[in-house]
C-alpha cells in the first residue's frame, strides 16, 4: 500500500525494510495480483434499479435516463526501446508513452466499470468499441460523454442513446438552448473528472511507470479503483 498510495521508490522501500529491491518488487507484484482478485467485487456494474434509487436530484431533474458517464484517462510509462511498442504506446495528446483506459461512473460518482488498458495511440472510440463496454449496456440505457465520443451509431445498435454537449459550428452562434444544454452537461460531467482524480490520489498512478509494471498495471488500476469506491459518494442523493 505504501507503494500504491505514496508512490515510494522500490529502493526507498528496500532501505526502509532492510530487504533487497528485487524482493520488494516481487512482494508488490504478488500482493497487487491478490488484492485485485479480492477487491474486484467492489467494482460492480449496478443494476438500473440501483442507479435510479441512488440518483442525485440534479440528474433526476435533467438526465433521468443516464445509466453511466464515461471518459478516458492515461498513465505515463517509460519509453520502450522496441520501436513497435513505442508506436503503440505513444500518445499524441500527452506527447509521451502512455497506457489508456476507459472509466465509467454512476450518476452519484461511484466507479462502475474499467476497461482493460490500451496503448496511448488508441482513440477513445476504438476503446469503446473494443473494450467490452458496449456489451454490458442494456436497451434504453443512456450514456453521457464528452463530444469527442462519436459513438451514437454504436449505441443505437444496442438500443441505447448518447447524451453529449451540442457541437459548435464555425461561424454560427449557438442558440440559448444549446448553451444551456452544454452548461448542464458540463456541470454534471465534472464528477467523472473527480472520480479519476480520486483514483490518481494513489501517487503510483501519477508517476512515470517502469515497463516492468506493464503486465500488472491493469491489476494496480483495479485495486486503486476498488479502494476509491470505499469512500463517500461524490454526489449525494438529496
Amino acid at each position: 500500500m505504501m507503494r500504491l498510495r505514496l508512490g515510494l521508490l522500490i529502493e526507498d522501500l528496500a532501505f526502509r525494510f532492510c530487504i533487497s529491491a528485487g524482493t520488494v518488487s516481487q512482494i508488490i507484484i504478488t500482493w497487487v495480483i491478490l488484492l485485485s482478485k479480492e477487491l474486484d467485487s467492489l467494482n460492480l456494474w449496478p443494476s438500473r434499479n440501483t442507479i435510479r434509487a441512488t440518483m442525485p436530484n440534479c440528474f433526476k431533474r435533467l438526465y433521468p435516463k443516464v445509466r453511466t458517464i464515461i471518459d478516458c484517462s492515461e498513465i505515463f510509462f517509460e519509453t520502450s526501446s522496441a520501436l513497435d511498442v513505442q508506436a503503440c504506446m505513444w500518445s499524441d495528446y500527452k506527447h509521451h508513452a502512455t497506457v489508456k483506459f476507459l472509466i465509467a461512473i454512476t450518476p452519484n460518482g461511484a466507479i462502475s466499470w474499467l476497461s482493460p488498458l490500451y496503448g496511448g495511440r488508441a482513440s477513445d472510440i476504438f476503446i469503446v468499441r473494443n473494450s467490452g463496454f458496449l456489451d454490458i449496456l442494456e436497451p434504453y440505457d443512456q450514456v453521457m460523454a464528452d463530444r469527442g465520443f462519436k459513438i451514437r451509431t454504436d449505441l443505437a445498435y444496442k438500443q441505447c442513446t448518447l447524451c453529449i454537449p451540442p457541437s459548435a459550428v464555425k461561424g454560427i452562434q449557438m442558440s440559448k438552448e444549446e448553451v444551456r444544454k452544454t452548461s448542464n452537461i458540463a456541470n454534471v460531467r465534472i464528477y467523472v473528472e473527480q472520480a479519476i482524480k480520486r483514483i490518481k490520489h494513489f501517487r503510483i498512478l501519477k508517476i512515470t511507470q517502469p515497463l516492468l509494471y506493464l503486465p500488472i498495471m491493469n491489476n494496480i488500476l483495479r485495486v486503486c479503483a476498488a479502494i476509491s469506491n470505499l469512500r463517500k459518494p461524490l454526489l449525494k442523493k438529496l
